[in-house]
């Protein structure tokens, strides 16, 4: 106990006599590892630098850099006069004395003692200042050589060195000029006390104020470049980004509750009441079921997506995805549906965007309460009043214990099953029909939202045929479907890296499917098909919701082009992620991910002609990046479009409706082409995209196609990826041999037949 804690002094000490905050928000905004200042992997470096203000080396830019930084406290524990001699007060002679006797504790030896209270500014100025270099013995040098190995790769100090804009991919670089420096002027002295330290974090915590000293003088370009590229790509107090919203004094109105307890309802019934309102919905299939509802009760109101855009005369409200809402406009109430997607790693950013800088006296956020905390904190932020409405579910969820036991023939009439798979879909689909007298919908997120619609009509009509619903967690969200009891096939599904269990919100949100007021199954039942997920099941429904502490942010794109003027020659590709890598953020934000945007740009980054505005707005076109045919068409409609050239959607109606699931998958592959062309002809103007009429008849008689060939599949679902099946080798065949090879074996079989032949002739 007595060692470590004359350790702690000695490293107190080295952090330097004058404490610094760790609450300082611009080196939290520079740790890697968290933006929170709560974590406790980054610490900030020693303050040292207070004594030597008036002889430092450097320029203003950089004193000026290290003031904001927090290096030069307002109140400096010692004062330098002019001649250069530092005074101290007797408190400091106290602490040295306490110091040099801890390092005799530790065994250092006492003649140590006066190195480690010696400034790390006087340590560095007097190896640049020496004129000769003190000799080193060869297990000296050994041992040094092992303290700055360890030092380059100190993750500590990695995180350290961004405190003064010494990125964690230049940082090597400057370790090991460091390392040249210490080499070529070290004192024997200092050399012998980091010799007896030893390779570890005590070595590195006393070297880390001299290289900070050797690299404000030695790379004052690179510090000045890092410091640009993180001033362009500060993502901190995204509320500032809507002065016309912080000036409103808006009311946000929190329903938050569960499914089926009327929260989405009440909120669209002050929609409707309102002068002039707008919608905001996560799905083209939830827009377009408000878009119909709102005017069947003779309310005009227009519709808004990624890929459609319908007007009706004299209307005031607007139904609209999420990621398609102005926020230029002025409205008298606005609804952001499924506030909890705020929190969704890839779409996050279009919910927090609404949230901040939607124009409206009234915004109503319907969602489970995972958010609440982030909505509160936003609301305190802004200055809006905050006014929260907790519902309950009109009927209580019920867990049937007994399960299916793995048999599909106890499916009855009114029941959901729910798989995680295009293929286990279609499995299930053709097992239930042979097993039982029911036919089953389908519906999963490969469909288009007319498709999906349709497929629902059947099954919430009493008069059709199909009683069942084989579907995947597309029911989740924007659909009303009248579902007895929702079957788990299975609780585990692909993440696209690998299989995972079934988060518990959305086991929750899909459960709640289950039972709707006002419908024939008003009571909702629930239950899985194995009995082995059955436990796993009641757990995730026992379960409160997760508080989510972070909410998504993703930049402009006129925040990207400000962090794109920092460099001269590098791809867009390159530029996202740097961006990342260099961008700060608040502690209640975290940077959405971007990996499907990065594979279009590599897809795209051979095109010729487009600008970075044009790169940006492709990169976000609706596509399946694992289906090559789509990504073939959107590189066509690029490059033609960098060419400047009509873009042609260069496709060919099918002759009919699917007899085969690869013909099937060629629809939905089709539709997705038709989606993207109406998309992109959205976000570029003029006539750059001429044939989005004959796109929209186009994928609207596909969208019919696709709904006639589920209605008759017979046959067994193919992998979208699905690839040739490898030919069978010839017997005999060998991989084709070098020469060299092919010549020395002929002449081998030669010299054996011609021994062959002498021992048959004797």
């Amino acid at each position: 106990m007595a060692r470590l804690r004359t350790a702690s002094l000695i490293f107190r000490h080295h952090r330097g006599r004058c404490s610094s905050s760790l609450s300082n928000p611009c080196i939290y905004g520079l740790s890697p590892i968290s933006s929170d200042p709560t974590n406790t992997h980054f610490i900030n470096f020693p303050n040292y630098y207070s004594t030597h203000v008036s002889n430092s080396p450097f320029d203003d830019s950089h004193r000026k850099a290290k003031t904001q930084l927090g290096f030069f406290p307002r109140v400096p524990f010692s004062t330098v006069p002019e001649t250069g001699a530092v005074k101290q007060d007797a408190g400091v002679e106290k602490e040295d004395n306490v110091v040099k006797s801890a390092v005799v504790d530790l065994g250092l030896g006492e003649g140590f003692g006066e190195v480690a209270s010696r400034d790390p500014v006087e340590i560095y100025r007097s190896f640049r200042d020496g004129e000769t270099r003190e000799k080193q013995t060869r297990e000296d040098l050994d041992v040094l050589a092992e303290v700055f190995r360890g030092f380059a790769k100190s993750p500590w100090a990695v995180n350290q060195a961004l405190g003064i804009y010494i990125g964690a991919s230049f940082f090597p670089t400057a370790a090991h000029k460091f390392r040249n420096f210490w080499f070529k002027n070290c004192r024997t002295d200092v050399s012998k006390y980091l010799v007896k330290l030893g390779p570890g974090r005590e070595a590195d915590e006393f070297l880390f104020p001299v290289f900070v000293e050797f690299c404000l003088e030695e790379f004052p370009d690179e510090i000045k470049s890092l410091r640009d590229r993180i001033a362009s790509a500060d993502l901190t107090k995204p509320h500032t980004w809507f002065p016309f919203a912080r000036a409103m004094k808006r009311k946000i109105v929190y329903h938050c509750g569960p499914t089926n307890s009327g929260k989405t309802y009440n909120a669209l019934q002050r929609f409707m009441e309102a002068k002039k309102g707008v919608y905001c919905s996560p799905l083209r299939l939830l827009a377009m079921e408000v878009f119909d509802t709102v005017n069947s009760l003779g309310v005009y109101c227009s519709l808004l997506t990624g890929q459609e855009k319908k007007h009706v005369p004299f209307s005031n409200h607007v139904a609209c995805t999420v990621e398609m809402v102005s926020t230029d406009e002025l409205y008298d109430v606005a609804v952001i549906d499924e506030i909890q997607m705020m929190a969704d790693p890839c779409r996050g950013y279009a919910w927090t965007r609404a949230l901040l800088g939607l124009k409206a006296d009234e915004i109503h956020v319907c969602g489970d309460p995972s958010v609440l905390d982030i909505v509160r904190k936003i609301c305190s932020e802004t200055g809006d009043e905050l006014v929260e409405q907790r519902y309950e579910r009109f009927k209580p969820l019920v867990v049937e214990a007994k399960t299916l036991l793995g048999d599909l023939s106890k499916v009855r009439a009114g029941d959901c099953v729910v798989a995680f798979s295009r293929r286990e879909i279609f499995e299930v689909k053709l097992a239930i029909e042979k097993q039982t007298k029911y036919r089953c919908c389908v519906i999963y997120g490969a469909l288009p939202p007319e498709t999906r619609r349709l497929q629902a009509c059947l099954f919430n009509d009493q008069d059709s045929e199909f009683d069942v619903l084989v579907a995947s967690d597309a029911i989740g969200m924007g659909l009303n479907l009248n579902i007895r009891r929702v079957i788990f096939h299975n609780l585990a599904k692909y993440n696209g890296d690998k299989v995972v269990p079934v988060p518990a919100s959305q086991v929750k949100q899909i459960a709640g499917r289950a039972g709707r007021r006002g419908s024939r199954y008003p009571e909702g039942l629930t239950t899985t098909l194995n009995k082995e997920d059955l436990d796993y099941l009641i757990d995730c429904l026992k379960q409160p919701f997760n508080d989510v502490k972070k909410a998504g942010l993703f930049p402009f794109y006129e925040q990207v082009e400000l962090f794109a003027g920092q460099f001269n020659d590098i791809t867009f590709t390159q530029l996202l992620e740097k961006f990342s890598q260099n961008c700060r953020l608040d502690g209640s934000y975290f940077l959405c991910r971007h990996d499907h945007i990065k594979k279009v740009a590599n897809i795209l980054e051979k095109v010729q002609g487009l600008s970075l505005e044009d790169r940006f707005n492709f990169c976000f076109a609706p596509v399946n990046i694992r289906d090559p045919k789509a990504m073939f068409h959107l590189m066509k409609f690029a490059s033609s479009y960098g060419q400047k050239i009509p873009v042609n959607i260069a496709m060919g109606m099918p002759k009919g409706s699917a007899q085969s699931d690869k013909e099937l998958l060629d629809l939905e592959t089709r539709h997705q082409i038709c989606s993207m062309y109406l998309w992109l002809a959205q976000q570029f103007k003029g006539d750059t995209f001429p044939y989005k009429k004959k796109a929209e008849e186009m994928a609207t008689n596909i969208a019919e196609l696709l709904g006639e060939s589920l209605t008759k599949v017979t046959w067994e679902p193919e992998s979208r990826q699905g690839h040739k099946p490898k030919a069978d080798k010839k017997a005999g065949y060998e991989r084709p041999q070098s020469l060299i090879k092919y010549f020395d074996q002929k002449r081998r079989q030669g010299t054996s037949r011609r021994d062959s032949s002498k021992m048959i002739a004797a």
